[in-house]
């Protein structure tokens, strides 16, 4: 009998809660759980190899988490949930989602008592979100429990995986808040939940577009015009007419504007209502694609996702476009045609006086996936999501479609998928990043494989906000594209750039990796860490610019960067909005380095023999 979809979501909301605690707050021990249990004289059966215990101080309160993975990347999988009773002087179990509103009182407290701290505890604003990110997720659960097929099979096309993102981000400890969606709208609108819907169209008048185009086909707005019209023959649009697409929570949200209003008194802007074929969600939710059109539509949505309002700024929009001219300029396809840019050609909006963005905001995407080339295409995230109870992930079903077909052992597979999953989807990052001062914020929901074959073929990278250029390599730049000095915010200084680099290629997407593999058996993590610090070494030595002293990092330091995202939620920072849209950082241990240390004591303890 499956567990149900409440018991489900409430242990992949404490997974994804508690990981995040113990890697932001760095507290707590590890001991193994047949000693644990005889220091404590506990009764309670455990299974898993390890406990890890906490002592709330300002609570006076300890609890024991039982660890059934142990991970090396720093992702484990958790088990019972333990409190001590001070009356009773026994450990007995304790509801997840009464043990996770006790840890966040925890860090309120912490924080009230840090006179020096200078953000504010918005713990209320976190509990909204965790219950909101579980009574979601369970609502998915329920509809998807049995759907393992689509959600997990290794041929499954790319909106499909798009789909079925059931936990979300596991960095994440609200990994499906979605405040601003009311219930019967995620129905439509949600991915997992399949739905597709019509987008909202309104007319404008020419003297308000603002646009901008790199094709030499068409401009934005025309090629807007002709999507709908070819979405809907029959539809009379005047040929002098300035359509734009809306999503449709978004256009509820501008027909209740002022000056949205004022410009349709004006007879500026007229709403034409839901119109066309209906559009899918990808996994961000504001993105929506259909098969048979050569371009996405990425929309501002009145939805606070995980972290922030997801809102398209001005800047963004220029940025895409910028990008998108500049990469056609690089030379580095050549090198390394594995790698690929989903660009972001073109934009519309509408321009109201003194009004930095009028909500109005669209970015026009390239679909590289269109149908007859979207089969085996998969989201990392997709790819390392742990799966429903008694299911196995899409990873695992990847690996067991290539050991029937090349009749070859599980380890051999395994080996050979990630080996080539790092020379399209890790390496060239980097080289890119020592190249050319380029930076990508490549997350695993932004980094899409081509996994048709079953090895990783091609890497796609996409996400118009995740851009990050080198100071140092400004001018350079600049000369090779003269736009980029319209987009004076792109640039960054490497000390930063480093900082998020390392948290998105290899915090969040490598070790994601490594993660999935060894959770499921396959290889173990150590294997695949000791493999990648080889590849390492060996770009340190090859690399001339910021790449090497990247790499350099991640060898040598102590601690790497990581986005804390429970204090980021902790103190309330909409990270788009904030300066340098900058979430908050930590530290956290780096499991290259012991890696290091054997080795150099294997080296030591050779020489005394």
């Amino acid at each position: 009998m499956n567990d149900s979809a409440k018991i489900i979501a409430e242990n992949a909301t404490f997974q994804a809660f508690f990981n995040s605690y113990i890697r932001e707050a760095g507290t707590g021990h590890y001991i193994r759980t047949e000693d644990w249990i005889i220091e404590n004289r506990s009764s309670i059966l455990l299974d898993g190899p390890y406990i890890i215990e906490l002592e709330l101080l300002q609570q006076d309160i300890r609890i024991a988490i039982e660890v059934n993975y142990l991970s090396k990347v720093g992702r484990h999988v958790l088990g019972a949930a333990l409190k001590y009773c001070q009356k009773g002087k026994q450990w007995y179990r304790e509801e997840k989602l009464t043990l996770m509103m006790t840890l966040i009182q925890e860090l309120h407290l912490i924080t009230n008592s840090n006179s020096d701290h200078d953000l504010a505890s918005h713990y209320d604003e976190l509990i909204l979100r965790l219950i909101g990110s579980y009574q979601t997720m369970k609502r998915y659960i329920e509809a998807r429990m049995e759907d393992s097929q689509t959600l997990y099979s290794e041929n499954s096309s790319f909106i499909e995986t798009e789909q079925s993102l059931l936990f979300g981000h596991w960095f994440h400890p609200t990994p499906k808040s979605r405040q601003g969606m009311s219930y019967w709208q995620h129905k439509s609108f949600a991915p997992e939940l399949a739905g597709s819907f019509q987008l909202h169209y309104f007319q404008v008048d020419s003297s308000m577009i603002k646009e901008e185009c790199i094709l030499s086909t068409e401009s934005a707005s025309d090629l807007l015009k002709t999507a709908l019209i070819h979405s809907s023959p029959t539809l009379h649009i005047p040929k002098e007419a300035f359509i734009i697409p809306m999503h449709p929570l978004q256009a509820q949200w501008l027909l209740q504007q002022d000056h949205v209003k004022d410009a349709m008194n004006k007879g500026l802007i007229k709403s034409l209502g839901t119109l066309g074929k209906n559009y899918t969600a990808t996994s961000s939710l504001r993105t929506v694609y259909r098969a048979d059109e050569e371009y996405m539509l990425k929309f501002s949505i009145p939805v606070k996702v995980t972290n922030s309002l997801r809102v398209n700024q001005q800047h963004e929009l220029k940025a895409g476009v910028v990008i998108a001219r500049l990469w056609r300029k690089l030379s580095f396809n050549e090198y390394y045609p594995a790698f690929q840019m989903i660009d972001d050609p073109g934009y519309v909006t509408v321009d109201f006086p003194n009004q930095k963005e009028s909500g109005f905001e669209v970015i026009i995407r390239s679909n590289p996936f269109p149908s007859g080339r979207d089969e085996g295409i998969s989201s990392i995230a997709a790819i390392v999501q742990d799966p429903l109870p008694n299911q196995q992930s899409r990873l695992y079903h990847l690996i067991l479609k290539v050991v029937k077909r090349d009749h070859l052992s599980i380890e051999e597979v395994s080996m050979k998928w990630f080996e080539n999953y790092w020379c399209c989807a890790v390496e060239p990052l980097i080289r890119l990043y020592d190249e050319y001062g380029i930076a990508l914020e490549a997350h695993q929901q932004n980094s899409v494989l081509d996994v048709s074959e079953g090895y990783p073929k091609t890497y796609f990278y996409r996400d118009n906000q995740g851009y990050y250029l080198s100071e140092h390599h400004k001018q350079v730049l600049c000369q090779m594209e003269p736009s980029l000095l319209e987009a004076p915010e792109l640039f960054y200084e490497n000390s930063l750039i480093q900082e998020r680099f390392t948290y998105y290629l290899v915090m969040n997407q490598l070790f994601s990796v490594i993660y999935r593999f060894g959770a499921d058996g396959l290889i173990s993590e150590a294997t695949l860490l000791e493999w990648s610090l080889d590849k390492l070494k060996m770009l340190e030595g090859e690399l001339v610019g910021q790449g090497k002293q990247f790499v350099s990092s991640l060898l040598n330091e102590e601690k790497l960067s990581y986005k804390a995202n429970l204090l980021t939620r902790l103190h309330d920072v909409d990270e788009l909005t904030a300066k340098l849209e900058q979430a908050i950082y930590t530290k956290i241990d780096n499991p290259f380095l012991p890696l290091q240390k054997e080795e150099k004591c294997a080296k030591v303890i050779s020489y005394t023999y």
